[in-house]
């Protein structure tokens, strides 16, 4: 994060005339949030940065798009009517806690020892529930005022995914997304993930790429479906905008690109269902055991446990509900039916590598050692994951982004408007 910070800095000492670096808000711990603006055209481009404290491609994508803006435009070719604006770190204070890993990435025990992620509801790129009088959290607020100042014609949230492919979700169709995906994917060997548990009923445009809507568009079993209709991804549809949430992987796990059908998908669902409930059941005795021992004063790494052990049996309960008629089952395919599998470890994998760290030199550590420790080898024995250096996933965002820009820019230049409201007009 400080790195990213002296960079921006640098490139606006050297190109004082092509960037800009204002502060936009603070954290809630007072860390600045940072907004890098390259360009002085009217047609906004806003890329995010940092939204998940534990996911360290987004800062090296960032410096180099932010470079490549400064050449001229996402693909260096000189574009007088855009504009390129990079907020550095949506939650500095989230990437406080993981530091020792995003500086120093490369193994997956590396990972899990300094593994966070707080609760969805202190992560800023979502709204309170609407009808409460909760105010948005101060680096939220920072995000929608950036986004109803700049009014951008695409907005790119930068995601990671553990292990598996790349893929997105889009607000709205861009035709030619996927094979601008399919190139940058194929140019570092990252396969293209086939069913994202995250995109579950949710309609794809092409390998890799999936639609999302807001409100009623959005299937009524779409996994987190009420956590979409409060992002913040959203926000920006009154402006025309398209947002894409672009995840890569810091593991490929070749088999989550294969598309043949599941011989028996319900019971590959049951399968995941009873192997996340019974981790969860293993990780709620814990968590008890733990929040009796630190009183009231449990702390972020075991309130985001316990969070993410909640979201396990939530998780369960959308994994088990009957598909939209004439909707795809969860594990249709092979590659669907994997991740599945990988999911429902995973989820409880992160909840243990955080438990394990919160009780750390207290009488449950051992426990949640053992949990860890035993959990963390059976995934990467089940899968197998590939590392991919972080050279490869910056190049494979960067050249995604590119191509995806050059498509929203063309679309309003031609259309006369917004990519959005073409769209609907097909």
């Amino acid at each position: 994060m400080d790195d990213l910070t002296r960079t921006a800095r640098d490139l606006v000492r050297r190109h004082p005339s092509r960037c800009r670096l204002r502060q936009v808000g603070a954290s809630r711990a007072g860390e600045p949030l940072w907004l890098l603006s390259a360009g002085h055209g009217s047609r906004n481009v806003l890329v995010v940065s940092g939204a998940h404290a534990n996911e360290p491609a987004g800062g090296a994508a960032v410096a180099e798009l932010a470079c490549r803006a400064v050449r001229g435009g996402p693909d260096g070719r000189q574009d007088r009517a855009a504009a390129w604006h990079f907020l550095l770190c949506l939650d500095p204070d989230g990437a406080r806690h993981t530091e020792a890993w995003t500086r120093h990435p490369g193994t997956l025990e590396r990972q899990l020892r300094h593994f966070y992620r707080p609760a969805a509801d202190q992560q800023p790129e979502w709204l309170p529930p609407p009808g409460t009088r909760a105010a948005p959290l101060p680096e939220t607020r920072a995000l929608l005022t950036v986004l109803d100042e700049l009014r951008p014609v695409l907005q790119i949230s930068l995601h990671a995914n553990d292990a598996g492919g790349a893929w997105a979700q889009l607000t709205h169709d861009l035709p030619g997304a996927p094979a601008a995906l399919a190139h940058a994917a194929a140019g570092v060997a990252v396969p293209l993930a086939v069913a994202p548990v995250d995109t579950l009923h949710m309609p794809s445009a092409g390998p890799g790429v999936f639609l999302m809507a807001a409100g009623a568009g959005l299937d009524a079993n779409v996994v987190h479906r009420d956590w979409l209709n409060r992002s913040t991804w959203f926000h920006p549809l009154c402006h025309g905008t398209v947002t894409a949430v672009v995840e890569t992987p810091v593991w490929a796990v070749e088999a989550i690109a294969d598309r043949r059908p599941t011989e028996a998908p319900d019971l590959v669902v049951g399968q995941a269902v009873a192997h996340l409930r019974t981790q969860a059941d293993q990780l709620a005795w814990l968590l008890d055991e733990a929040r009796a021992g630190f009183a009231d004063a449990p702390g972020p790494l075991l309130d985001a446990a316990a969070w993410l052990t909640d979201a396990c049996l939530t998780n369960a309960a959308q994994w088990s509900a009957p598909p939209t008629p004439g909707g795809a089952a969860p594990a249709a395919t092979a590659g669907g039916a994997l991740a599945l599998r990988m999911a429902a470890q995973r989820l409880p994998l992160r909840a243990a590598a955080m438990l394990a760290r919160a009780t750390d030199g207290h009488p449950v550590g051992p426990a949640a050692e053992a949990l860890l420790t035993g959990w963390r080898s059976r995934y990467a024995a089940d899968f197998a994951p590939r590392w991919i250096p972080v050279r490869d996933q910056t190049a494979l965002q960067t050249e995604f982004i590119s191509r995806l820009a050059r498509l929203a820019l063309n679309a309003r230049r031609y259309t006369g408007g917004s990519p959005a409201a073409h769209h609907r007009d097909r």
